[in-house]
Order: C-alpha cells, then structure tokens, then sequence
C-alpha cells in the first residue's frame, strides 16, 4: 500500500535513536542499520510518535519551512516511503 495525502502514518515503537547537533540517528532494528536524518528528517521523525494524517503533515510542514502543500508533498511522500520501505513506520487504517 504506497502512501497517499490522505493516509495516517505513524513511526514504529521501541525505535532506538540519537540526536548529534541538529540531526539524528535512527537504529534500524529491521535491517540492523543506521538512519541518519537531517534537522528537515529529525522534526517530521519526531512528529510522527503520534499518528499523523500526511496532508496535516504537509500543512504543518509549509508553515514552518515557508513552503506550500504542495511543494512539501513532493518531498515528504518520496521521504515517507523511504521510511516506510526501511520498516521505520507504519500506515494506520
């Protein structure tokens, strides 16, 4: 199921990570990797311990970054399936 603006997405339990400076650091327990994200990645990571709706995302995303919806959805959508395809979130129903 690929993500659409209207799925609500969540970020897995029980994912160990850090922040370094700005960024942060994600231990992939899945894949027994690294994720490092940047200051951009490290804010939406720490929005989605809740469960968000992906066009709430994008609205929340454009007013900080001074962006419209539509030019975060670009970015966020390829981002979000990233994380999905490394088992880092999940999509509610």
């Amino acid at each position: 199921m690929s993500i659409e603006l209207s799925s609500r997405i969540v970020r897995l339990e029980n994912q160990m990570s850090a922040p370094m400076d700005n960024e942060i650091v994600i231990l992939n327990m899945a894949k027994d990797n690294f994720i490092g994200l940047d200051d951009i990645g490290r804010f939406i990571w720490e929005l989605l311990a809740e469960p968000y709706c992906v066009d709430e995302l994008c609205n929340s995303l454009s007013w900080k970054f001074e962006a419209t919806p539509r030019q975060i959805a670009a970015d966020l959508l390829p981002f979000l399936e990233e994380l999905k395809e490394e088992g880092l979130i999940r999509i509610e129903n």
